[in-house]
């Protein structure tokens, strides 16, 4: 009698749409921390009722968040219309486990943000109705020799058949004790670490963003053209001067210099004085005025308020005024163009702001 009511109860449970108590758990780790070799902790990790900011302050790393869930009750399909969830707590100590999986990987402290706590929630499995099929070619056994009322020998062959590819979605709900928090680590370089880590994760991410905004705006000028008006250069006897337009051919800035931009932009100019080899390149506005003097070994044109000039054989960026609002540091530097400019330095390019941030490439 035992036996036959051994394979009943668990019968009747299956009916009832419960499914049987599962539990998961799982440590999700704050970004770097992969690039980082921690060390597990031996003894289990302690409960802190203290704040982030007091937990930084001690010297404590913020390594990740763990979470235990105990499954104890769910539903399935058409099962869930009169599903209620249990009010009895799991017979078992979930801090216990959550701390111990705390320091498996390397947690000292939990912060705990729940603790037991009930929730319900949707869930979903494959195994409903068919509702993609096709042919598919199977391995079919068959006897290809038979001795005296049983087969000697088993061959196989491949049959085309018509099989379910792919199940519909069974959903259904469940109840769950979840306890949660996060876990912190006493270890100051491993703080500095995972700074310098996520300073340089940024780099890619602020490229790509900066290469976005940069080179739609490059190539839209390649195309349309750059709206810099103002006189023309003219070149008598070996130096650069401007005339009035091109019909009038009337001079009004006397050639003088070795050497100009090839555009104006902003209401000024690039142009040089001095011998080829030694020649100073400044800014002149339209009636031949120096604005900014002659002091560079090569200069760009303003873009943006900005311009690019080379000293002492690297590019940096000058205001109106001729004062560096970032120090000459590239090797080559373009135009600023909302706000951001493409420098290379080396054989790596990246991009600058204003604010002299610098992002390479990855």
């Amino acid at each position: 009698m035992k036996k036959y009511l051994i394979l009943i109860v668990p019968f009747l449970f299956l009916l009832s749409g419960c499914a049987i108590f599962s539990s998961n758990i799982t440590f999700t780790p704050v970004d770097g921390l992969s690039d980082v070799k921690i060390s597990s902790r031996t003894t289990p990790a302690k409960i802190s009722m203290e704040s982030d900011t007091i937990l930084k302050t001690k010297g404590y790393a913020y390594i990740g968040f763990v979470r235990l869930e105990d499954e104890a009750k769910s539903c399935w399909d058409k099962e869930c219309q009169n599903f209620e969830c249990t009010d009895n707590l799991p017979q078992k100590d979930m801090i216990k486990e959550i701390l111990e999986k705390a320091a498996a990987h390397g947690g000292d402290l939990l912060v705990l943000g729940s603790n037991a706590k009930l929730e319900i929630s949707s869930t979903q499995k494959k195994g409903g109705p068919c509702v993609r099929s096709g042919d598919k070619y199977i391995q079919v056994s068959y006897c290809c020799k038979y001795g005296k009322g049983y087969c000697e020998s088993t061959c196989f062959r491949e049959e085309r058949r018509t099989v379910c590819l792919e199940q519909g979605t069974i959903y259904g709900k469940k109840c769950s004790f979840v306890t949660s928090g996060k876990v912190w680590r006493q270890d100051p370089e491993l703080i500095k670490d995972l700074a310098k880590t996520e300073k340089e994760k940024k780099f890619p991410r602020k490229f790509e963003v900066m290469k976005k905004a940069y080179e739609a705006r490059f190539q839209e000028n390649l195309k349309t053209g750059l709206s810099r008006v103002g006189p023309p250069a003219i070149k008598v006897g070996g130096k650069y001067g401007f005339q009035e337009s091109v019909q009038s051919n009337k001079i009004i800035i006397k050639p003088q210099y070795t050497d100009v931009n090839y555009t104006w932009s902003e209401d000024l100019i690039a142009a040089s004085v001095g011998e080829r080899d030694q020649q100073l390149w400044g800014f002149i506005d339209k009636i031949g005025k120096w604005v900014i003097r002659p002091s560079y070994q090569a200069a760009k044109n303003f873009c943006d308020g900005v311009a690019a000039v080379r000293l002492n054989n690297k590019y940096g960026y000058i205001d109106k005024k001729g004062d560096f609002i970032i120090k000459p540091q590239f090797d080559v530097a373009w135009d600023f163009m909302q706000g951001v400019a493409r420098i290379k330095v080396g054989n790596k390019k990246g991009y600058v702001n204003k604010f002299g941030e610098v992002f390479m490439e990855p």
